[in-house]
């Protein structure tokens, strides 16, 4: 048997004939020849008529169909007897669809099944040649997922990834049948390809001139130049398998594609006076683009981008957003309307087959419903289309309340936000809900995930993937036993048995606010139990809801269950097993971790001792750091040494990274973070709640002399070197012990 691929034609129809071969190889342990000339061999055939002669002949001979629609994501996988030999037809409508092709036949019938984390192929002396016929055709266009500027750990910022890292990424794209993906992880060396004259390249070692610290402190791990060649490298790979990008166009200035000093200094814009705090440092403020020369300079940056990197085919623009430039609202409203309408002209203009993005964060977030609608009004449906990434939102204000189903292109996405959110986490049934109507909507043309974080929630990804292609072909309840047949063989029965015990406590957070419209209370958002000095309050509109804690204390013995469930998985060899035995658990360990702060806040309103909640809350957190000390995925040193074997870093990023991951709004379930910070800051609020008790005080009277020790106590967690801190050893034995203390944590819980 041998692979036949088309002479000519894109990329992907020979990188389709390379997996192929790949996959066959690791299978049976046979490497097939490709081939571009038919010599009557048994053949697997590469491509539909329209790029492949054989497929072409033997069509025109009327023995074979193809179903596909040329040109679109569409595939057909079937067997055909050719005389006495054998044909495997694997055709696309396009490149990506051929490549698709190919992944779709080993997973239906060779048992291959594809994760982010990595690839289960099974082992057999050959793969099914006859009696094979699939055709598959995607429900929605745009199907894919966003990458983020945000720095902390290896698995979950594409920042950290090389390029080795980045093709796994981008073939598992492929494996999941997604056709768009778009590197929001800054500019890159943007700025010094568009204005060489102006802008030159930072020293590659030292801090790099910054505005902010915080998360804003943009200084690179490895040197801009790099970075620029990294970019070039994953976009040509990207490209080569037939995957979009959209182009950032427009007003681009945000904290993480800052505008470089010296050409503020060299070209001197004019900027927009801002009536907000975010971003107002010089290298934040957008420039004023009712002058043309500014509007001009930011599409050279585009421009720029296209020539060096990208593809003119599809674009995305912010807009102005999460800022405010006039207390008077109608004002503000006006001029975001009228920045959006300059750069949709422009792209109209100059390039005008290429549909324009509208990101959905700014009419989110700062829109009112009616207003989100009127601006929606105001664009051009044919050239035009929405990207809600919002629309798991609890809030009222997203797609249903902005006229736009039945009326208007728009994608239907999942934000999962926010950054230090990474736990396991969803409220289903709002999303399938909102999915359903985006299903039945014909002008819905798309399903992403566009989270600030990659790979934190490995169902809600592969939950993604499956119903981008075909929504709600199964339930949530049947997705999750597929999910666990898949992921864990021989262990299937067992974790689906832990997932649905532990189901309830997914399904009782979520990234958004509640909705007191559709009576949906869960917990609050982001990741509280990182940062109490900032969110526990002490007052009586408590993030906290009764509602929540009365669930985790009726839940308490289903969560012990759960955890005591896995401990037999502690010495597991499957990696997927072991990466999702820590998702679960510190998934668990959060929710009773918010739960006991919201006890401690409980008992100080009501007037009794909180001191019992108070040492329940540091032993926990005590287990939580000894959990994450046993898994790679959550240490912070060990994603700077994968830093470090990608390309040599810049000495002064240590301190950067370790200032990125502990901003208040990025504080994850960071191993460092926890044992170094979190502790440390919890004993600071309950000292200063004891206080206040002693001295018939509201801890707000006080509070900012121990958030100034907070402070202080990080600038030396981040002037620390990693050598200095704790390497937990990492055994089957600690990690067994650890689990049995958060189960009868868990117990005294019930």
């Amino acid at each position: 048997m041998k692979i036949l691929r088309p002479a000519g034609g894109h990329a992907a129809y020979q990188r389709a004939a390379e997996i192929f071969c790949e996959i066959y190889a690791e299978i049976t342990g046979i490497t097939l020849e490709i081939i571009t000339e038919d010599d009557g061999d048994d053949v697997v055939v590469i491509g539909s008529d329209a790029v492949n002669r054989l497929a072409a002949d033997i069509y025109l001979e009327g023995r074979i169909s193809f179903s596909l629609r040329q040109g679109s994501d569409d595939y057909d996988i079937f067997s055909v007897m050719d005389g006495g030999r054998k044909l495997l037809i694997l055709a696309g409508g396009r490149g990506r669809s051929t490549v698709y092709a190919v992944y779709r036949y080993f997973e239906l019938f060779c048992g291959c099944r594809w994760f982010w984390d990595g690839d289960i192929i099974p082992k057999a002396d050959s793969v099914p040649m006859e009696n094979i016929s699939v055709s598959e055709s995607p429900r929605f266009f745009y199907r894919g997922t966003r990458y983020f500027a945000h720095r902390s750990l290896h698995r979950f910022q594409a920042e950290h990834w090389g390029l080795e890292d980045w093709k796994r990424e981008l073939d598992w794209l492929m494996k999941k049948r997604l056709n768009m993906f778009m590197l929001r992880i800054g500019d890159d060396d943007l700025f010094q390809r568009a204005f060489p004259d102006v802008v030159e390249y930072p020293p590659e070692e030292g801090k790099q001139r910054s505005d902010a610290g915080g998360y804003n402190d943009r200084t690179t791990a490895w040197p801009l130049r790099y970075r620029g060649e990294l970019r070039k490298k994953v976009l040509e790979y990207a490209f080569s398998l037939d995957l979009m990008h959209p182009e950032d166009c427009g007003t681009m200035t945000h904290w993480y594609s800052r505008t470089p000093l010296s050409f503020l200094e060299a070209k001197k814009p004019k900027l927009l006076s801002q009536a907000t705090r975010g971003y107002s440092e010089q290298s934040g403020l957008v420039w004023d683009v009712r002058e043309d020369e500014n509007l001009n300079n930011y599409f050279h940056l585009t421009e720029t981008h296209i020539r060096e990197f990208g593809r003119p085919e599809l674009f995305h623009t912010i807009g102005l957003a999460e800022r405010a430039y006039s207390d008077d609202k109608e004002a503000n409203f006006r001029m975001k309307r009228y920045v959006y309408h300059r750069i949709a002209e422009r792209i109209a203009a100059e390039y005008p087959n290429a549909p324009l993005l509208i990101a959905s964060w700014d009419l989110w977030a700062k829109y009112a419903p009616e207003e989100a609608a009127q601006l929606l009004k105001s664009f051009d449906p044919h050239r035009t289309v929405l990207l809600d990434y919002t629309s798991d939102s609890l809030r009222e204000n997203t797609f249903p309340k902005w006229d736009v189903v039945g009326k208007f292109p728009w994608i239907f996405g999942i934000f999962h936000a926010y950054q230090a959110d990474t736990e396991i986490r969803g409220h289903y049934p709002s999303i399938e809900a909102r999915l359903r109507m985006a299903a039945e909507d014909e002008k819905c043309c798309g399903f992403i995930l566009w989270p600030e974080h990659s790979h934190g929630d490995t169902f809600m990804t592969e939950y993604m993937a499956a119903n981008a292609w075909s929504p709600l072909e199964l339930s949530v309840e049947e997705r999750l036993e597929k999910f666990c047949a898949d992921r864990y063989a021989d262990k299937k029965e067992e974790m689906h048995r832990i997932w649905k015990q532990f189901w309830p406590f997914v399904t009782m957070a979520a990234w958004d606010l509640e909705n007191p419209e559709e009576k949906i209370r869960i917990f609050a958002h982001k990741d509280i139990c990182g940062d109490v000095l900032f969110y526990l309050k002490f007052q009586p509109q408590s993030q906290y809801i009764e509602e929540t804690a009365e669930k985790c204390r009726a839940w308490a013995e289903d969560a012990a269950a759960v955890v005591r469930g896995l401990i037999p998985f502690a010495d597991t060899q499957n990696p997927f097993l072991r990466r999702d035995l820590f998702d679960i658990v510190r998934t668990v360990v959060k929710r009773y971790k918010q739960n006991g702060l919201r006890k401690v806040e409980r008992a100080y309103l009501e007037g009794t001792d909180p001191e019992p909640f108070c040492q329940r809350c540091l032993r926990l957190t005590d287990l939580f750091a000894d959990l994450l000390g046993q898994s790679e995925d959550f240490s912070l040193a060990e994603s700077y040494r994968r830093l470090e074997k990608v390309h040599p870093v810049n000495p002064a990023f240590e301190n950067t990274l370790k200032e990125n991951a502990s901003d208040q709004y990025c504080r994850g379930h960071i191993y460092e973070n926890v044992r170094y910070l979190y502790r440390y800051e919890e004993e600071l609020c309950f000292e200063m709640l004891r206080r206040s008790r002693r001295e018939g005080v509201h801890p707000d009277a006080i509070r900012a002399e121990y958030v100034e020790k907070a402070l202080e106590n990080q600038k030396a967690f981040i002037a620390a070197p990693f050598a200095s801190m704790e390497t937990p050893e990492r055994s089957t034995e600690t990690l067994v012990k650890t689990l049995e203390k958060i189960a009868e944590f868990l117990d005294e819980e019930a």
